[in-house]
């Protein structure tokens, strides 16, 4: 073992058992309690002990509970005024439904129960520990070995507490020695009779700090629980080694006999402890009690003398980082001399070594963070000499009550490390900094010249405009091929892990004063910055001092305009556009309640803003998610109300339980509708022993004609892909029906296509699936005729669909290639800690290609161009907030989850407009060529 990891077992052992002393220290205790009773979960009581010679005043004390996962919280704050007499009880009972049901009243109640297997503490009003009992090794709230759980039969059995030879609630610091099963149990309150406590020796626990070489005594103390008999009583007390030793030179040894003098009930000693000049790991020694006069027991025999070295260690920079997230010189204090500050912050300043004294481990950071509290007299080139406490601030190493001496000014910037390409890595398996992408980079200084903005601002309480998600390498974090990362790919699947995108990291761009606070930025802008890697909230970090925005994305960013000889068709997940009747067997809208009617036009009108200046009025527009037919009568209304288009609705209702379908706005004065029909409506499956539909959004074929060209789209709304990353009977089954799904909708483009293989065939809207496998099912694939078999758990066998339907998300530019944003949680991985409630450890913000356009051969030699409008996943979420209230067209931001497409198809006039530009009717078709129609069809 290493030896820093010996210091460090040694310092949890002191800090377990100085812990410990304390629990003794208090007279108070858990004396007995039951978490389940005769009359179910919640007839529970916890009973409190006073063991001490006072009465206790208890007001502000809190009685705390925790389940098997460690998550905790307050039952009872006890009111002012509350106490406990000497050798008396407290009776706190759970007074919900199906509460306490003992005999013996409680004195103070609570209403939220206790987990079968969870655990219970009482703690002071400053949220001191008091003493704590555990259920299972998860719980919160344990101390020693935790006891059994009673499991969940209703019975009157609980947990009592054990005494000792004095008559005295046995508290050693582990549950299991302590307390003991009864059934029944024996519930004692305050108007229970007092137990009058026998008299016993007990020496409580004691700790100095060495700082130099000067001696230093420790203060023992040996306490009666009632004053002391004529003449006195005496007991000896003698040290014993531990990992402090009389022989190194650590302290003193001492045997002596102590007497506490007639009505007395204390005495007290010293052991002379040596100073020393070098730092050393923390030690400890034992006292024993032994020969007690007049009979009385020992009711503490033992008690721990902790010696607490806080003597300066010398050290650079590198060796106070250490390798790990835990600093190896962690609550020691520390010297580090001749450092450059590289940025300072509004409460401290990093400072990193100089090129000259760099170590040359590359997994070791040479910066660090000094917190002064407060803003920081030293400036940007000072170079300083540093006394300051390691500590850990959240997983942040840093120096803390630090006195900061300036040696010389305008000193040379030490390099920065260049984030780019390379750094930090992509590959999961290989990531910079060993078993993370960033620790080694902590407190030191980072340029990025090729930075990418991910996201949009978070919004905190405080912060309107918060955090932001960045790569370094100038791309978006894409959902890239693969099965999602940490999911054991599937049997007979031949395809990697995707990478869960290691290079993405958070940029705090306001912390060091780069930008005011609450500046907005918008995902896809572009920037070159300079600053420090951080922790913050469980997630690694950069803090810039100063940023130049290369590129600002708009918000909104609208597609071009439809070129004079173009069809535009589109699609668009409009995210629950309900009206305000629960009539289905779900709400619509998804929460308790569907919308009112003011909500519902407000809604109408936002989304028309989003259609009309961010997608530019396609002329057939597939919608997802909508309600009902009147309410896209609305929305048609709104637009030719606003743009002086003719839009007309078309909807037929489907089979999802909440009442969300699919449908086509059709502009009527560019496009003559022919038919609408649902595809494949009344198809079924076994479902778990239950015939059910196939598709709860049965595919809608709309038949059309503009300028003499017949053409047809299918608007489709496959299964959500929620579950089907699990490992789980639900992800078996959701699984099944993508697949059965796809399947459905293949047979019926082949159909199509095969009736009529010049006409024009799209197939667009939410996929809800990627444009590659995700290891399970391709639903793309298999409605494009593209399925592999190698690629996917569900096997098909022969594709469906031929010739193959042409994706013309390929066209798109690789960083516009997604229309939804989802947040992957990975856990506490990678250095990534759960900060706080709601936190999953490392969370990814990625963003992926959902909605998609599949034309067939006849579609795809009229295709002009595909585009994304930028109005929901791109902006900070304070504008779209604000754009509920916007009178322009920042009211289409954030109406929805999705950002919508249009294709746009040639489609001349009969006056032959303008072509497009590479036209040649005479080239022929290459697949390798992504996108651009070729060989435009008449």
């Amino acid at each position: 073992m290493k030896a820093t990891h010996v210091r460090r077992a040694l310092v949890a052992a002191l800090l377990v058992m100085l812990s410990a002393t304390a629990a003794h220290a208090d007279d108070l205790s858990i004396s007995q309690f039951r978490v389940r009773g005769p009359a179910g979960g919640n007839d529970e009581f916890v009973e409190l002990f006073n063991s001490g010679s006072k009465a206790l005043d208890l007001s502000g004390y809190k009685f705390n509970a925790s389940n098997a996962s460690g998550t905790a919280g307050t039952r009872l704050t006890l009111p002012s005024g509350t106490s406990i007499g000497a050798g008396c009880y407290l009776l706190l009972a759970n007074g919900a439904s199906g509460g306490y049901s003992g005999n013996v009243a409680g004195d103070i109640k609570y209403s939220t129960g206790v987990t079968d297997d969870g655990g219970l503490a009482i703690l002071n009003g400053a949220g001191k520990l008091i003493d704590q009992v555990g259920l299972s090794a998860g719980s919160a709230y344990q101390a020693g070995t935790p006891l059994a759980s009673l499991g969940t039969t209703n019975a009157d059995k609980g947990y009592a507490r054990s005494t000792d030879a004095a008559g005295l609630p046995r508290n050693t610091g582990n549950n299991q020695a302590d307390f003991v099963v009864v059934s029944p149990t024996t519930p004692h309150n305050s108007t229970s009779t007092c137990v009058v406590m026998g008299q016993s020796f007990s020496i409580a626990d004691a700790s100095v700090t060495v700082q130099g070489a000067t001696d230093v005594k420790m203060p023992f103390t040996v306490t009666l629980t009632q004053p002391a008999p004529a003449g006195g009583v005496t007991v000896q007390a003698t040290t014993h080694d531990s990992t402090a030793t009389v022989a190194n030179g650590d302290y003193d040894a001492l045997d002596t006999t102590l007497k506490i003098a007639e009505g007395q009930t204390q005495a007290s000693f010293n052991v002379v402890v040596h100073g020393r000049t070098t730092p050393s790991d923390d030690k400890a020694f034992e006292v024993k009690l032994s020969q007690p006069g007049g009979n009385i027991p020992l009711a503490r025999d033992t008690a721990l003398g902790a010696i607490l070295y806080n003597i300066p260690v010398a050290a650079e920079i590198w060796q106070i980082q250490g390798r790990e997230q835990i600093s190896p010189l962690v609550g020691k204090p520390v010297k580090t001399t001749a450092n450059v500050v590289t940025a300072v912050g509004p409460a401290g300043f990093t400072m990193q070594t100089p090129d000259a004294r760099a170590d040359a481990d590359p997994l070791t950071s040479n910066g660090i963070y000094v917190y002064t509290g407060g803003k920081p007299t030293a400036t940007v080139g000072d170079v300083v000499d540093v006394d300051a406490t390691v500590d850990n601030y959240y997983n942040l190493p840093e120096l803390k009550n630090a006195t900061v001496t300036v040696k010389a000014h305008g000193s040379r910037l030490p390099a920065p490390v260049v984030f780019g390409d390379k750094i930090p890595s992509s590959n999961p398996d290989k990531l910079s900094c060993g078993a993370t992408n960033f620790q080694c980079f902590v407190g030191m200084r980072v340029v990025i010249e090729n930075g990418m903005i991910n996201t949009g601002n978070k919004r905190f309480s405080t912060q309107p405009y918060a955090e932001v998600s960045i790569t370094a390498n100038g791309k978006r974090s894409l959902r890239l091929p693969g099965v999602r990362y940490g999911v054991p790919v599937p049997a007979g699947v031949e395809l990697p892990n995707w990478s869960g995108n290691p290079e993405v990291f958070k940029m705090n761009t306001a912390d060091f004063g780069a930008v005011p606070a609450n500046t907005p930025f918008v995902a896809g802008s572009t920037f070159r910055a300079e600053g420090v890697i951080s922790y913050d909230f469980g997630a690694y970090t950069f803090i810039p001092t100063k940023i130049t925005l290369k590129r600002a994305a708009e918000m909104p960013r609208s597609v071009s305009p439809t070129a004079p000889y173009a069809l535009r068709i589109g699609a668009f997940n409009t995210e629950r556009f309900c009206d305000s009747d629960f009539n289905t067997t779900f709400t619509c809208s998804g929460n308790s309640k569907e919308p009112t009617a003011d909500e519902v036009a407000l809604k109408t009108q936002r989304l028309s803003a989003y259609i009309g200046t961010v997608l530019k009025l396609p002329d057939v527009l597939s919608v997802e998610e909508v309600k009902s037919l009147s309410v896209l009568q609305g929305l048609a209304q709104q637009l030719n109300g606003e743009y002086r288009t003719k839009y007309q609705a078309y909807l037929l209702p489907g089979h999802d339980p909440s009442g969300i379908n699919v449908g086509f706005l059709v502009r009527s004065d560019r496009v003559r509708v022919v038919s609408v029909q649902q595809l494949a409506a009344d198809e079924n499956w076994n479902d778990n022993g239950q015939t059910a539909f196939v598709h709860d959004h049965p595919p809608l074929l709309l038949t059309a004609e503009a300028r003499g060209v017949r053409f047809q789209v299918i608007s489709v709304h496959t299964k959500a892909r929620t579950n089907v990353d699990k490992d789980d009977a639900g992800a078996v089954r959701d699984r099944q029906k993508r697949f059965l799904q796809a399947s459905s909708l293949a047979r019926q483009v082949q159909k199509l296509q095969t009736t009529n293989p010049w006409q024009p065939l799209m197939v667009v809207g939410d996929f809800n699936a990627y444009q590659f496998s995700d290891g399970w099912v391709d639903v793309v694939g298999l409605i494009s005729g593209k399925y592999k078999d190698s690629e996917n758990q569900l096997k098909l066998g022969k594709n469906i669909v031929q010739p193959a339907l042409w994706n013309a998300v390929e066209s798109v530019p690789k960083n516009d290639r997604y229309s939804f944003l989802f947040t992957e949680k990975f856990g506490p991985i990678q250095g990534y800690t759960q900060a706080g409630s709601g936190n999953s450890g490392r969370e990814v913000p990625t963003v992926q290609v959902l909605d998609h356009a599949l034309l067939n051969y006849a579609a795809r030699l009229r295709f002009v161009e595909m585009q994304y409008g930028r109005a929901d996943l791109d902006a900070p979420a304070q504008t779209a907030a604000d754009a509920v209230t916007a009178t322009d067209a920042r009211k289409a931001i954030g109406v929805s989850d999705h950002d919508g497409f249009v294709v746009d198809l040639f489609v001349p006039g009969k006056l032959g407009q303008q072509k497009p530009r590479g036209y040649d009717e005479h080239r022929d078709d290459d697949d390798d060529d992504h996108g651009k129609g070729h060989g435009w069809g008449h």
